[in-house]
């Protein structure tokens, strides 16, 4: 993972600034949120939400309020590692779905925003535990970003792991394997296109379809260790730094019995 330069040294930058230069900057911003997401850094995830926030001028808007959303989603899902979990959780999640709508609103047909909605409500059903009428009320207000990502993702490979992640919690892992591995490919397919997408744009989902893959072979009704480290060894090669498949996912496939016992 490349590293960049602390998020606040961008801050007296931001505004007023030639679009060149916006590009560049929101460019290198992606990309922090990204690596600290994948190393679970839930305060420099909130740190650059607000930077990016202060990031101005409308090019480029609906990427500007889509990656604050990210930020804000994974800091989420990186508190259900820690131990205890952080009570901030559904804040998160609730300010992550109010600037996936921001984007939206520049840009209504997009479907990566949407995808965040999705994932974002996953996460909320979950916190609601047994309140059937807050689960109800979260399911009526989000179902269409559900039913809209179900019928436009299916060659995109964020929507796809989000799909799959969806069928094994349904217990369905047999087309959760499937989804997932249409994911991997639809990835590939994607990181080979010419030209390459910008650098601002939504690239994730390879490395996320192979840690659900691992996920799956390690924690199903009959684990196979061999093709759950081929898969959780792939995300880690493309990504050395994801702290959840480094330090919590590949030791418990580790921890699993050989095959020949």
């Amino acid at each position: 993972m490349l590293h960049f330069a602390p998020a606040l040294l961008w801050t007296s930058l931001l505004l007023a600034s030639p679009p060149c230069q916006r590009e560049a900057k929101l460019s290198a911003l992606a990309a922090e949120v990204l690596s600290a997401d994948y190393r679970g850094d839930r305060a420099a995830l909130a740190r650059l939400d607000d930077v990016l926030g202060e990031l101005g001028g409308d090019p480029l808007g609906e990427y500007r309020e889509y990656w604050r959303g990210f930020a804000r989603w994974r800091r989420a899902l990186n508190g259900f590692n820690e131990t205890p979990t952080p009570a901030d959780i559904e804040v998160d999640l609730v300010a992550a779905i109010a600037r996936f709508r921001a984007a939206l609103a520049i840009r209504a047909d997009w479907i990566e925003p949407k995808i965040g909605i999705v994932g974002c409500t996953g996460s909320r059903i979950y916190l609601a535990g047994a309140d059937e009428a807050k689960k109800n009320a979260i399911l009526k207000e989000f179902g269409p970003y559900f039913e809209a990502v179900t019928k436009e993702g299916g060659d995109n490979p964020r929507a796809l792991w989000l799909m799959g992640g969806y069928q094994s919690y349904r217990g369905d892992n047999a087309k959760a394997v499937e989804t997932l591995r249409k994911g991997l490919a639809a990835a590939w397919r994607d990181s080979t296109a010419s030209p390459a997408p910008a650098a601002w744009a939504p690239a994730w989902g390879g490395p996320e379809n192979l840690m659900n893959l691992a996920y799956i072979a390690s924690h199903g009704a009959a684990p196979d260790k061999a093709v759950a480290l081929a898969y959780a060894q792939g995300a880690a090669t493309a990504v050395p730094s994801w702290h959840y498949v480094r330090d919590i996912l590949l030791p418990q496939i580790q921890g699993l019995p050989d095959a020949s016992r």
